[in-house]
Formats: structure tokens, C-alpha cells, sequence
């Protein structure tokens, strides 16, 4: 179909000489066209193939088997995706409560980062502290839904994986986020030419990057939305969070463009602070975010030094 639909476009742009051995087959594609004729079949079959792309079925985007330029797998994502672009077109009636986490809240969240941020052990980043304080992330994920699946779809692996190395014969290596890079280092536990596979064992240094790159999306959505920036369009602040964040550079183009339509089905501010089923006036959930944020941000930069000073920040 391609071939011929690519035969036919160099007609019309009188590109191609024709051939009597094509004759029988390409007769009818040989005239040139008005035109106007000529766009009309060309929007036409724009439209056949958007319909078809949103019609396609669900179950065979998980046989994908593409990966990400960061070592994910897309399959999960894009049926996380779709899912979320059906039920958001076709919605059903959900009691505020369905849609909220009934475990997440935005004062743990605040007290946890804020506690990872003045530990002892902040310059070397504390793992168990920065842990717990993602588990309480997670939380928040799932309390807005699939428009994050982008996000979340992995991030429950990841802190699973750093959890087992804490839980590891070599634990004491993996107390602190500086420990860990220095002894994966010295170790030659690091793999910097192949993303994890079944050959490939992820290292915590690797593992720790992706929630770190999520992270600064995360802070910055967070700070946007304390700040009532984009006139209250939420789909705008995370798509400027998204782009402003490491993520977007590491992930390909298709992903990119999927995020942007994903974060544009997220509702305005007010019924998305409502989501959060917190019981906090503005003023108080404008502060606590704003803390969050804020502590957030310094996991981060702490983080990030660690990432320089190893040279870590381009792990595969």
C-alpha cells in the first residue's frame, strides 16, 4: 500500500517516468490530478489513518517490544496511555474517592521529603530516607491517575530494586547514595554501554537516575502548582514541568509527544488540588506544596552533586 500511495505522489509531483512493464498495474495511478482532487485524497487518507491509529486495539500496543532511549520498555506505557485517552473519552461516573488515593497525603509527603533534606546524612543523600519519602510519591501518582503513567509506570520497580539492595548481603554499601556510587564504582558493578536486560544486571546507580530525573518533574509541577503559574491550567504546567525536567531529553520522540497529550487530560487546578481529598485551606496547601517542593529540590541538588562528582549522569 505504502509503495503504491508513494508511486502515485510522484505522479502527481511528475517525478516518475513511467514504465511499460507497470502498465497493467499502475494505469490507474498514472494521470495526474487536479489539485484540489489530490488534496482531498490526501486529507482523506490522513484521516483514515488518525482513525485507525486511535481505533487500534489496546492489547496489541503490549506486544510492542521498542525500547526507550533510557532501557524502558514502551509496551506498559503505551497501554497505560490508551487506557487512560479511553476512559478520559469515555467517561464514567466515579465517586470523588475512586479517583483519590485514600492512603496519600500532602503532609506526609511534605514531612518525609523534608526530613530526607535535613537528615544527618543529606550531603551523602540517606537511602532509607529518600525510600520512604518515594513511597509516599507513588502515593501521589496514583492518586492523580493514569495521566501519570508516564511517570509511575516504572517507578514502583525502581524503588523496589533500590530497596533490595538495602535489604542485600551488601546493605551496608547501600546506605547512603554516595556509598552506593562509590562502591558500585570501585566494584565494576556499573554497566556503561548497555541499559539492564536479562544479561544485564541493573546497578543502583543506574536504577536511582531514572527516579531522579522523575523527581525534578515532580518538584516542578509541584512548584507550578503552588504558584497558580499558567492561569491554572494544570496540562500546562506538567507539559512546561515535563520539558523543563531531564526526562524529556531522554526519552524519544514518540514518548514526547504521548506526555503532551497525556498531562493535556488533566482537569483545571481546582479539581485537581480536589483530587487530593486534603482537608487543608488554600493558604495551607499553597505552604505545604511550596515546602515540598522546596525539599524536594534540595534531595535533588544533593543528588545531582553526587551524580558530577562520580560521573555518573550518563549511565546508560
Amino acid at each position: 500500500m505504502a509503495y503504491h500511495v508513494k508511486y502515485w505522489l510522484d505522479v502527481q509531483t511528475r517525478k516518475t517516468v513511467f514504465c511499460a512493464k507497470q502498465a497493467v498495474i499502475y494505469s490507474c495511478f498514472h494521470r495526474r490530478m487536479n489539485k484540489y482532487l489530490a488534496s482531498s485524497i490526501l486529507g482523506f487518507l490522513f484521516v483514515c489513518l488518525v482513525y485507525a491509529t486511535f481505533k487500534c486495539n489496546i492489547s496489541a500496543s503490549s506486544q510492542y517490544s521498542t525500547k526507550l532511549d533510557n532501557g524502558e520498555n514502551l509496551p506498559q506505557f503505551i497501554v497505560d496511555f490508551f487506557q487512560a485517552f479511553k476512559e478520559e473519552t469515555n467517561p464514567e461516573p466515579k465517586k470523588m474517592a475512586d479517583k483519590c488515593s485514600a492512603h496519600f497525603s500532602l503532609v506526609n509527603l511534605s514531612e518525609k521529603f523534608v526530613r530526607c533534606a535535613t537528615t544527618e546524612n543529606k550531603v551523602e543523600v540517606d537511602m532509607d530516607a529518600c525510600l520512604e519519602a518515594w513511597h509516599e510519591l507513588i502515593r501521589f501518582l496514583n492518586a492523580m491517575g493514569k495521566a501519570f503513567s508516564f511517570v509511575s509506570s516504572d517507578v514502583v520497580s525502581k524503588v523496589e530494586i533500590l530497596e533490595g539492595f538495602r535489604k542485600s548481603e551488601a546493605k551496608e554499601n547501600y546506605e547512603t547514595v554516595e556509598k552506593m556510587m562509590a562502591y558500585e564504582k570501585k566494584e565494576n558493578l556499573i554497566n556503561y554501554e548497555e541499559a539492564p536486560s536479562s544479561k544485564v544486571k541493573a546497578s543502583g546507580s543506574r536504577t536511582l537516575l531514572r527516579l531522579h530525573r522523575a523527581l525534578k518533574f515532580l518538584l516542578l509541577f509541584l512548584e507550578k502548582l503552588a504558584k497558580n503559574e499558567e492561569d491554572g491550567k494544570v496540562s500546562l504546567m506538567g507539559y512546561k514541568a515535563y520539558h523543563a525536567s531531564p526526562m524529556a531529553k531522554y526519552h524519544p520522540w514518540i514518548v514526547r509527544k504521548a506526555v503532551g497529550i497525556a498531562v493535556y487530560m488533566l482537569p483545571d487546578r481546582e479539581k485537581f488540588i480536589k483530587q487530593l481529598c486534603q482537608d487543608l485551606t488554600e493558604e495551607e496547601l499553597v505552604k505545604t506544596t511550596l515546602t515540598t517542593s522546596e525539599s524536594m529540590d534540595a534531595v535533588y541538588e544533593y543528588t545531582q552533586a553526587l551524580y558530577s562528582k562520580y560521573e555518573l549522569s550518563e549511565i546508560p
